[in-house]
């Protein structure tokens, strides 16, 4: 009788693991430093196209940037026994559910042992119990606004919870990944031509799963090949042209194979959005015609038009083509059928970055490195938005310590050809309004970008109050991520996207679309708005690595997705005409 091998743990139970030690690590006031350790194993391994535990048990997982002895120590542990003993005695020092409350917004460590301690909160129903029973405010240094905000988050995450949707993704983690497998289609001799769609096409901030589309005249042949890819956790459904899978760090691919010549209707169809395909569909049908992912019938006639590129399926019912960027169902149809679909913007178009950090607060890198890979870039001038002094956990800058790097700063612009090197500072709007640093520090800088790091719980009057107030400064040029979200992790606070426009258009105060992933912010939605309203837009990486140069594409991805134009942003201008801006 055949025995039953084991399934190897995947990658997101490997990750499940070393992100619970982490979270423990930070509840018992372990050092930093190897709580992100941890952390960062976490997120390589949820994240890692390949299994985890095959890598260790051909001993190459040291290969991996990060892992060092003890993680992988930890993980041959698991491997072997089904637990890490760190882990197991966390579990008996510290109640499980505590982890739950401290993720909740607000919460932290400290204030999670802190009600553990003194109220007896084990878990998120003790927790909701403790408010309601008013106990939270009673304790020392939390109070009333506390109580209520964590009753609002844990409503918040009961509606989530019955939602019981998968899990969003950070676009920027899952497109390396997808972009992989489209090579790994294209190098087959069977495959005629290979792309991803749906919402990773659309340059959505989050997607939930990977779309792949082939076109070729062996499908069996074509979802052979791709079950072996070494990403492929296991197959979950196979038809005859489409087949659904896992990938070892838990996301979903479908991929869909067709014949050439209809390459282009299933391209269409499968990019989506579904509110645009609808309303396409439903044009084509007012003009004759029925659009499907195999074809466009003609209806008087019973004519199939197959369509190799997307391009033809929009010019056969007399439309314009329309970027993947755009179709949302916001409008887009009415535009194209009316010739005013705007020329959006490209990454290309972009000639600086104006908000960028250095090693002198919380970048990975100096001066010299920074710039010289903006100019790799193809960057006509950067400019360093280093973080001001209230912000005391990223080494923020002081006056004094302002002056000198303005002073290296030159030094470098002098040296370096090539590219323009501007001084700028990212200055804390404290909760008061106030800027964090005195008018005469400002007004040495090339640009300011102004940005709130704390008070994001205040009401939308108040935080309307601390922005009008900062872009009244005649030295603050930007606004940074302006409604301070991050994905995944923190609600944007209450922003008046109307009223910040026309302050913006007032005060000739430029609003920023943060490139960084985690917060593409402004949304598309609210630049689209912004600039209807006459507010100019810059795109900016937050850069706090050469690496994060990369930003700025998905910058400009999500100002595609806002219809923004050239014309609607600073930054494609060279730094001159930005400069002669009162």
């Amino acid at each position: 009788m055949p025995v039953d091998t084991p399934r190897p743990p995947s990658n997101r139970e490997l990750a499940e693991v070393f992100q619970t030690i982490a979270h423990y690590l930070a509840l018992d006031g372990e050092s930093s430093y190897r709580m992100t350790a941890y952390q960062r194993a976490a997120s390589l391994f949820r994240e890692h196209p390949l299994s985890i535990a095959e890598m260790t048990v051909r001993g190459n997982l040291r290969d991996l940037p990060g892992v060092g002895q003890a993680i992988e120590a930890k993980v041959v542990e698991y491997l072997e026994t089904g637990q890490v003993d760190l882990l197991e005695k966390f579990r008996r020092r510290y109640p499980e559910g505590l982890l739950g409350v401290m993720h909740l917004p607000g919460m932290g460590p400290k204030k999670t042992r802190l009600i553990w301690e003194t109220a007896g909160v084990a878990d998120l129903r003790d927790l909701e119990r403790a408010c309601r029973e008013g106990r939270i405010r009673e304790i020392p240094g939390l109070g009333d606004k506390t109580e209520t905000n964590l009753l609002r988050a844990l409503e918040t995450l009961t509606i989530r919870a019955a939602e019981g949707k998968e899990p969003r993704r950070l676009r920027t983690l899952v497109e390396p990944q997808a972009a992989h497998m489209v090579a790994e289609l294209r190098r087959l001799p069977m495959v005629v031509r290979a792309d991803y769609a749906g919402s990773l096409r659309r340059q959505c901030p989050t997607v939930r799963d990977i779309d792949l589309v082939a076109a070729s005249a062996d499908p069996v042949a074509v979802m052979s090949a791709f079950s072996g890819l070494p990403q492929i956790a296991r197959v979950v459904e196979r038809g005859e042209t489409k087949l659904a899978a896992r990938t070892h760090n838990g996301l979903g691919v479908d991929l869909r194979v067709v014949s050439p010549q209809s390459y282009g209707n299933l391209l269409q169809h499968f990019t989506g959005s579904a509110g645009h395909n609808v309303a396409l569909r439903a044009y084509a049908q007012q003009r004759g015609f029925k659009i499907s992912e195999y074809h466009v019938e003609h209806l008087e006639s019973g004519r199939l038009i197959t369509c190799t590129t997307e391009e033809q399926v929009y010019e056969t019912v007399a439309l314009r083509y329309i970027p993947p960027e755009l179709r949302e169902d916001q409008g887009e149809i009415e535009a194209s059928a009316t010739g005013v679909l705007p020329d959006l913007v490209h990454r290309s178009d972009l000639r600086g970055d104006l908000h960028v950090h250095s090693d002198w607060t919380d970048g990975r890198a100096g001066l010299e490195e920074m710039a010289v890979a903006a100019r790799e870039q193809g960057l006509d001038y950067l400019c360093f938005c280093d973080h001001s002094q209230s912000l005391a956990m990223t080494g923020g800058l002081c006056p004094e310590r302002l002056a000198a790097q303005i002073d290296a700063i030159r030094e470098l612009d002098a040296g370096i050809e090539g590219i323009r090197i501007l001084a700028g500072i990212e200055v804390d709007i404290l909760t008061d309004g106030r800027l964090d640093l005195p008018e005469e520090a400002l007004a040495r800088l090339d640009f300011v970008t102004a940005s709130i790091h704390s008070g994001f719980g205040q009401p939308q009057t108040k935080i309307m109050e601390r922005l009008a107030s900062a872009m009244r400064s005649p030295y603050v040029r930007s606004i940074g991520h302006p409604t301070g979200r991050l994905l995944g992790r923190r609600e944007p606070y209450d922003v008046d996207i109307d009223s910040l426009a026309r302050l913006a258009v007032e005060t000739g105060t430029y609003l920023e679309i943060n490139g960084s992933p985690d917060r593409l912010d402004l949304t598309a939605p609210a630049a689209r708005r912004a600039a209807a309203l006459g507010a100019t837009l810059v795109i900016c990486s937050d850069a706090h690595s050469p690496s994060d140069f990369q930003n700025l594409e998905f910058g400009a991805g999500e100002a595609r997705r806002a219809w923004l134009t050239s014309a609607d942003v600073a930054n494609t201008s060279p730094w001159e005409i930005i400069a002669e801006k009162p």
